[in-house]
């Protein structure tokens, strides 16, 4: 009475192996002598350059602590006498509603679908549908404020 004999040996050898491979790692893990470690996970060394750069970094803001403005440059006569030549800029129009609209595209909904429909009829007489009169001018699709 033999349990092994419906299966494969292929399938015991592969199996064997997998688990001496397991046993063997986890004996290796577990035998392995880890050092503690002890303070911070990560320590900055300190250098001499960074202690030299922040020497330095500190003297640099003390001489501009210790800087005096002369504001009397700005009561003087020669600095009162200088023009200002600026040009005013004229307000502008905001521009279209939807930018990714095609040009065109902000003709009434009413003229376009009358269009369409007298294309889609076969609209042979030769007259092209015009928009009311009552509709606003046509901005080209931008804000006009």
């Amino acid at each position: 009475m033999n349990i092994f004999e419906h299966i494969d040996k292929k399938t015991v050898g592969i199996f064997g192996v997998v688990l001496v491979s397991l046993a063997g790692a986890l004996f290796y893990f577990l035998s392995s002598p880890s050092p503690a470690p002890e303070g911070p996970i990560t320590v900055l060394s300190t250098s001499p350059l960074d202690a030299t750069l922040g020497r330095d970094l500190l003297s640099a803001l003390a001489t501009l602590k210790s800087t005096k403005l002369d504001t009397s440059v700005f009561s003087d006569p020669v600095f009162l006498s200088l023009k200002d030549f600026s040009v005013e800029i004229l307000p502008q129009p905001i521009g279209r509603r939807n930018p990714f609209a095609v040009f065109g595209a902000s003709v009434s909904s009413q003229t376009s679908q009358s269009s369409l429909k007298n294309s889609l009829k076969g609209n042979t007489s030769g007259q092209t549908s015009l928009p009311p009169k009552s509709l606003p001018a046509d901005t080209g699709g931008f804000d006009i404020n």
